[in-house]
């Protein structure tokens, strides 16, 4: 086949809609999980709780590292600050396996889990944005978790995937919703 001279141009030009990812929305309540997703859902985690813990201590060990870059002040993180990382990792993701979506687990990820995990300390308000970022990460990796082989019906998957972004987006929601607590407490004690 030879190039031709002639150039096709289109005649028509659809301008293309710019849409945001969709992030996860946060849930103000504890859902009321499928036993099939559930089961599905612990399944495809079980195993990998090890790896998902590691991964993500190392993305807010790189977090934090990038932050200390940009102020000019890098330094090593403890062993004590790296295994309290790792048991708040650990212990969410387990969580997250088992579908806990009550609200006294929502509370224990928002007040306890994530402030460790993010390194903000008991800053709240401080804890938000670094906690969506955490949040989206680990709806990726436990993703990647539950479609690990192709398949002939994904229906449980889906089901699955249903279940982890419920519980998700309750604990979004609780670290939403701790974030207001803590700027109405402040401005409360300073007035």
């Amino acid at each position: 086949m030879t190039k031709s001279d002639v150039s096709v141009k289109d005649t028509v030009s659809v301008p293309r809609e710019v849409r945001p990812f969709l992030l996860l929305a946060p849930a103000p309540a504890a859902p009321v999980h499928e036993p099939a997703g559930l089961a599905r859902l612990d399944q495809a985690l079980g195993d990998q709780i090890p790896q998902l813990v590691r991964s993500l201590v190392d993305y807010t060990i790189a977090r934090q590292n990038g932050r200390a870059l940009e102020r000019g002040n890098p330094q090593p993180i403890p062993l004590s600050v790296l295994n309290r990382r790792r048991r708040a990792a650990r212990s969410w993701l387990v969580a997250i396996a088992a579908g806990l979506a009550d609200p006294a687990t929502a509370h224990t990820f928002a007040a306890q889990w994530l402030p460790l995990l993010t390194g903000t300390g008991p800053d709240l308000a401080a804890a938000v944005a670094p906690g969506r970022d955490l949040v989206e990460f680990v709806r990726g990796a436990c993703t990647a978790c539950i479609f690990d082989a192709p398949c002939a019906s994904l229906l449980p998957h889906a089901k699955a995937l249903h279940v982890l972004e419920a519980t998700l987006a309750t604990h979004l929601g609780a670290l939403v919703r701790s974030e207001g607590a803590a700027t109405t407490g402040r401005r409360g004690r300073r007035g």
